[in-house]
């Protein structure tokens, strides 16, 4: 009998534990394992919710060799709304048993057959598995931008994975911050970027109400494509009872923009080692207000005591409005692919990629931050 997708139903619900067990047995991370319940932690389907995810199981007879994870939502492009589908989580047994190898490519083509306007986001660089499928079946890709301010060098130079990864960068990393030259060149390095003057008001919302349906009303039809950040959307993405922090911008007392921001202390992370990560997850202005959104934003991480700032955003002004600020510009791993019909849509993809809309909050948000 022939592998096929089908929805993940309660039944199922054994055969996902025993495909991860396989995965287990074959050395992948638990972070890798699909859902071991039918019914999405985050984002059910609910009567009259128009952001939701549906879960997919390839299936051999009663055994399940995969799955993956459509996330249903409306999307402006240009101010006209039409729903998008994000393609995460696609895990196959092909990544343990070579005999299973063709699994992603079929998971891949029923989802494009279900949604053809699919969309990828994330997966940890063009190298990875996904992407490469992805650019061999004809998808579009565009690395998201990677920015970040460090508040703390002395903190950074000792923490961050880059220094870490010879005995001479850590040497040289160490010598920096026992004589403060390292300080002194990161805080001139970011003072000499800053342009940014105009300042915005920032103030601490427990959820977002209708300036924010009148903010997008007013600024959605700026971008390309963007995703639906009405207030019922954002309250359902960003909850009061998470650790988001989600603050409104004001100038002259009219509301500009928002951002949601995340404060984690890392514990031994590949990446920033032990660092206090301020992330600016997500956020929404007009192309012309971003910088000060953003001023506003990294001043609220800032006061916290945060030792760097990180953001990826996709669009070309919002880029310049973290270099207004200070911010530079690393290498980035979040990528952005988009489906032939899609990237269709976006045409011509090589200008508008950098103009669409898409920050860590967007896809499965702000994960492992």
């Amino acid at each position: 009998m022939p592998i096929a997708v089908h929805p993940y139903t309660e039944d199922r619900i054994p055969a996902v534990k025993a495909f991860n067990q396989r995965l287990t047995a074959g050395g992948i991370a638990p972070e890798f394992f699909f859902p071991e319940s039918n019914i999405p932690y985050w984002l059910p389907k609910l009567d009259g919710r128009r952001i939701y995810q549906e879960y997919y199981l390839a299936v051999d007879g009663d055994v399940v060799r995969g799955g993956f994870i459509l996330k249903y939502q409306d999307f402006s492009f240009s101010g006209a709304m039409q729903p998008l589908v994000y393609y995460h989580l696609p895990v196959s047994e092909g990544i343990v048993n070579k005999a299973y190898a063709s699994v992603g490519v079929l998971m891949l083509r029923s989802a494009l057959k279900m949604e053809p306007n699919l969309f990828a986001l994330g997966m940890g660089g063009f190298d990875r598995p996904l992407p490469t499928m992805l650019k061999a079946m004809g998808w579009s890709l565009s690395a998201v931008p990677f920015f970040y301010k460090i508040h703390h060098p002395n903190a950074f130079l000792r923490e961050i994975a880059p220094l870490r990864q010879s005995p001479l960068r850590r040497a040289s990393a160490k010598v920096a911050s026992l004589t403060g030259a390292g300080h002194v060149g990161i805080k001139l390095l970011h003072r000499l970027r800053t342009k940014t003057t105009n300042q915005g008001v920032a103030t601490s919302i427990g959820a977002f109400d209708t300036w924010a349906d009148d903010l997008w009303a007013r600024s959605g039809t700026h971008y390309p494509l963007a995703a639906d950040r009405t207030a019922n959307v954002l309250n359902v993405l960003y909850p009061a009872h998470r650790n988001f922090i989600c603050i409104q911008v004001t100038k002259s007392s009219q509301v500009i923009g928002w951002a949601v921001l995340l404060d984690t202390q890392m514990r031994d992370n590949k990446y920033f080692g032990n660092l206090r990560v301020g992330t600016i997850a997500d956020g929404f202005a007009s192309p012309e207000s971003a910088a000060i959104v953003i001023a506003a934003a990294a001043k609220v991480l800032e006061n916290r005591g945060i030792d760097l700032i990180i953001a990826n955003h996709s669009n070309t002004a919002w880029g310049a409005g973290f270099r207004e600020n200070g911010f530079l510009q690393g290498p980035s791993n979040f990528i952005f692919a988009a489906s032939k019909a899609l990237s269709e849509k976006l045409a011509p993809f090589e200008k508008n990629q950098h103009h669409v809309y898409f920050m860590r909050g967007d896809g499965d948000g702000p994960v492992n931050l």
